[in-house]
């Protein structure tokens, strides 16, 4: 019987490796990006947090690849203080720069991290003798598996995420190719977690299937990468400002009333 299987991904030290190599950064497994963030959240922000963070080796040097601008921002700010006294607006300035170069780093490692996966994920494919389609979208990978009238069809979200459906079988045969796949892909490096499978024991396979047919594209990777692009669209939060470009623009409201430049 068909199914639909969602997952989160571990990937191996080799694969880690591939990530830094892609992004020419020496990103290790013991660098927390959480309490980095954490930091930065935190409602009342001090100089030395701040300097903190940038003290750290492992992540300055991430942060000044992958994020130079808002960075370099930071540093530049932070590195004119001496102490907190009226310096309220310049630390929230660097705050909100130093976030800026958070998500963009994170972002950065997301995608590099979902190429990975999606690397192992045709090469597997391949191995099994499948025809391999692979669309790259901003946020998502499409893979389109062909073996016969079998079709599997993979969604890879940054960060390694999931999702997977088969078309084309209706017997024990989908849960024996799915087995398969999943093996030669963890022989590259990508562990499938958290793994819940579904069988929906529908011949032209299940909701990932049908969302990608909608688009009318005859090329499914490419039709499920446009599919979660629209789905990104429809859920995004149209609030005008974010917490941290409100500060932002905050900041440099007040600069322009002091007659600094924008």
């Amino acid at each position: 019987m068909s199914t639909r299987v969602t997952a989160s991904t571990r990937i191996s030290a080799a694969c880690r490796e591939l990530v830094n190599q892609r992004l020419n950064i020496a990103l290790d497994s013991a660098i927390d990006f959480a309490q980095v963030n954490a930091v930065l959240d935190a409602g009342r922000i001090d100089l030395p947090s701040l300097q903190g963070l940038l003290a750290n080796g492992e992540v300055s040097g991430i942060l000044s690849t992958l994020a130079p601008a808002p960075f370099a921002r930071a540093c530049d700010i932070l590195a004119g203080l001496e102490n907190e006294a009226g310096n309220r607006s310049e630390l929230l300035a660097a705050r909100v720069q130093l976030a800026d170069a958070m998500a963009a780093a994170s972002s950065e490692i997301d995608g590099a991290t979902r190429d990975v996966t999606a690397d192992a994920f045709a090469e597997a494919g391949a191995e099994l003798r499948y025809t391999v389609s692979l669309c790259r979208g901003p946020t998502a990978t499409g893979v389109e598996l062909r073996h016969a009238n079998e079709v599997m069809l993979l969604r890879i979200h940054d960060g390694g995420s999931i999702e997977c459906d088969h078309a084309g079988l209706v017997d024990e045969t989908c849960g024996n190719r799915q087995r398969e796949l999943e093996e030669a892909v963890a022989r590259r490096g990508v562990v499938l977690t958290g793994r819940k499978q579904r069988h929906h024991g529908s011949y032209t396979g299940g909701e990932l299937f049908s969302n990608a047919v909608s688009r009318g594209d005859p090329i499914l990777a490419r039709a499920t990468v446009t599919d979660a692009g629209q789905a990104a669209l429809s859920s995004r939060d149209h609030r005008l400002f974010s917490p941290a470009s409100a500060a932002e623009a905050s900041q440099r409201s007040r600069g322009m009333r002091r007659g600094g430049g924008s």
